[in-house]
């Protein structure tokens, strides 16, 4: 329940004004919002509720833009794969038009060192514990600024 710094004028209700059954009919009741009034004390169940029933059609929202930068994300990947092997199978290491830039970066080996198993073993030696591992090709897209 939200209850209010103010008493109830009547003494008939312990809360916010807007939550008392006998709201709009006594003549006595507070003109402003629980939230804007700046006297409202929101305990933690209430804080929970209120927040989901004012705040719910922003996490709808945030909920429908992270799920469509999923989808947009995954048809990315999906076009960049077939623009890869494009590249690929026309030898272009180098792309550049009014509206994107695109290099290929081959496929790579890189080596690294695997710290966990160094500082468990050997914490002194440096060198004997390095690994070698396989970078998949991609490419790089730079969109430019200016009319898109």
């Amino acid at each position: 329940m939200i209850k209010c710094k103010n008493p109830c004028l009547l003494g008939k209700f312990d809360g916010c004004c807007h939550c008392c059954p006998e709201f709009g009919s006594c003549g006595e009741e507070c003109s402003e919002k629980f939230n804007d009034c700046g006297e409202a004390i929101i305990d933690g169940d209430s804080g929970l509720e209120l927040f989901q029933a004012t705040q719910m059609t922003i996490l709808n929202d945030i909920a429908d833009l992270v799920n469509q930068k999923k989808k947009l994300e995954a048809d990315e990947k999906k076009l960049k794969d077939k623009l890869k092997g494009a590249m690929e199978q026309y030898g272009i290491k180098k792309f550049s038009s009014d509206i994107l830039d695109i290099v290929y970066v081959a496929e790579a080996t890189s080596t690294s060192l695997d710290s966990t198993r160094l500082k468990k073993e050997k914490p002194d030696v440096y060198a004997a514990f390095t690994k070698t591992s396989k970078k998949s090709a991609y490419i790089k897209i730079t969109v430019k600024e200016g009319d898109k």
